[in-house]
């Protein structure tokens, strides 16, 4: 077995302390801390009053960054709302065909319960019938 004396390599490009950081273009907007949290209405209008804040201070360039994140959560607002509403009409038309399924259903028993008792009110008065006649024949003999 080969032993080396040179450290060894790191195979993946993360660990590579000899990284040159200089390349990475830093944003100044690029904030980690200032983070805005919340649901999509909330940043959108997070993104707004900072964008307003901009134009108040005269940074042009800030708005227009403030307002197209804006832009983007208002899109992804609208989306979420129109998904909720899908679901709304689809959850709807699911229950009033469960309700016809169930009238069917219903109507589908119904006659079945009544042609049931029709037959039983048949076999009744046959059976009436034939005891009817062996009591006859009983009587003629």
């Amino acid at each position: 077995m080969r032993v080396s004396n040179t450290p060894k390599r790191h195979r993946s490009r993360n660990n590579n302390p000899r990284r040159n950081n200089s390349s990475q273009k830093n944003n100044p907007y690029d904030n980690k801390d200032t983070k805005i949290k919340g649901n999509a209405i909330q940043v959108h209008e997070k993104y707004q009053s900072l964008a307003r804040d901009a134009i108040t201070a005269g940074d042009i360039i800030k708005a227009e960054y403030y307002f197209q994140h804006a832009e983007h959560y208002h899109r992804v607002h609208k989306l979420s709302q129109n998904n909720q509403i899908e679901k709304r009409q689809k959850n709807v038309v699911k229950i009033h065909n469960e309700e016809l399924n169930s009238e069917k259903n219903k109507a589908k028993l119904e006659e079945k319960t009544d042609i049931s008792s029709k037959e039983n009110n048949l076999t009744k008065s046959d059976n009436k019938e034939i005891k009817t006649n062996t009591e006859e024949n009983t009587i003629n003999k």
